[in-house]
């Protein structure tokens, strides 16, 4: 499982064309059965992550320990240093083992070797799965696949409802982290509706009415998709007229819900519908963070704690309610994994007095913590220069006396 983009990706594809591998030696499907795909091959053939992924991957039943792998293949990362990467992911594979000794002991000695294997062949991964989407590094050994940054990701992202409307033909296509396609379409015998004054006046309401009649069934589908939960968000695209009649017969529920409209013809628009979605949805997320930013200020000053070392304070004391980070927000630091103690300084936890761990981004670890403890987590993508003047991050907490803050000692 890994977070990645394009420019990741090619960075990765790159690397493999300068060291060509010799030839592989042809296997049958036992073999294929048995060894996972390449990481670049399976990148390219993933599905994304979805509820129903989620769901199987919780129900299937694992008769060998699972190894859960979440990579932030970000540019800092992966270019300047080309084997920060590969000394992040055995920093990472150490701390993974020391932390589940217990666990792996406890395994039949097939199982520990089918582990050793798996570790030893662990860029051929058996699922791969591009998140887009901000997570932490993660590596863990367990009975069971680790899925809570998995079921942040569906939290986070809106499902949009992409409606190109025609007289006579509409078609519904469903965006969801990056992905776009059609999942249902509605076709009507629609008769020209433009006025003909050779035609009576009856022929041309006539001719009217096919058009609403097709236009009430697609309102009908776009709201049993919305009761079914297939789509959060909606974009419209037809004819200004269509658009207006259409608009009638909109649930009123889901209006506010449009956060796009592209008065054209589908037939005479070529344009790409995954970008006009986008388009739509950078505009919306903007927005969206815009207001919630500008929330912060009615909140008095004992209510919100900005800056790195005041929001590790007060999430030290497990006080967070809301929390808001900049995407771009980076700076190592040191926690204890154990009991969720965070610090911009090297040290030993104060609970246990073990000593903390590096973390190569403190921030991916106040993020994670925070939604492991239920907080309302709202990363600033479009609009980060709002945060600057919070230090890039902020958080409404409870309010508690100033001297208990100050006794976490962060």
């Amino acid at each position: 499982m890994l977070e990645n983009n394009r420019a990741e990706q090619t960075t990765q594809a790159q690397q493999q064309s300068a060291n060509p591998q010799p030839p592989r030696k042809k296997h049958g499907k036992k073999w294929r059965e048995l060894h996972p795909r390449s990481l670049l091959r399976a990148m390219g053939a993933q599905d994304g992550v979805s509820e129903d992924k989620i769901r199987a991957l919780v129900e299937t039943e694992y008769s060998d320990p699972v190894i859960s792998l979440y990579l932030n293949l970000s540019p800092e990362k992966v270019a300047p240093e080309p084997k920060g990467l590969l000394r992040s992911f055995h920093s990472m594979k150490t701390r993974a083992l020391e932390a589940d000794r217990d666990f792996i002991e406890s395994l039949s000695k097939s199982q520990k070797a089918t582990l050793e294997h798996d570790l030893q062949e662990i860029d051929k991964l058996n699922e791969v799965i591009g998140l887009l989407v901000r997570t932490n590094d993660v590596f863990k050994i367990d009975p069971d696949p680790y899925i809570t940054p998995l079921e942040a990701v569906l939290e986070d992202d809106e499902k949009v409802l992409f409606v190109e409307s025609a007289k006579g033909d509409t078609k519904f296509l469903l965006y969801q982290l990056g992905s776009c396609q059609q999942i249902e379409r509605a076709k009507s015998f629609v008769p020209t509706d433009t006025v003909d004054r050779s035609i009576p006046h009856r022929a041309q309401e006539h001719r009217l009415e096919h058009l609403r009649t097709h236009l009430r069934q697609v309102a009908s589908e776009v709201y049993q998709l919305y009761e079914q939960g297939s789509w959060d968000l909606l974009v419209l695209m037809a004819e200004n007229r269509v658009t207006a009649l259409l608009d009638e017969y909109l649930h009123e529920s889901l209006k506010p819900k449009i956060i796009g409209r592209v008065l054209d013809s589908p037939d005479a628009d070529a344009r790409d519908r995954k970008e006009l979605i986008e388009n739509a949805l950078r505009e919306y997320r903007a927005n969206k963070e815009a207001k919630a930013v500008e929330s912060l200020r009615n909140h008095k000053p004992e209510e919100l704690a900005t800056s790195l070392h005041n929001v590790i304070n007060v999430q030290n004391l497990f006080l967070v309610r809301k929390l808001f980070v900049s995407e771009g927000l980076h700076q190592k630091g040191f926690i204890c994994k154990e009991h969720h103690y965070l610090s911009l300084e090297a040290g030993n936890c104060p609970i246990d007095n073990s000593k903390l761990l590096t973390a190569e981004n403190v921030v991916d670890e106040i993020i994670e913590v925070a939604r492991l403890h239920g907080v309302d987590v709202l990363i600033i993508n479009q609009r980060q220069e709002l945060l600057a003047e919070y230090g890039g991050i902020a958080a409404i907490h409870y309010v508690v006396p100033p001297q208990a803050i100050a006794a976490t000692g962060a």
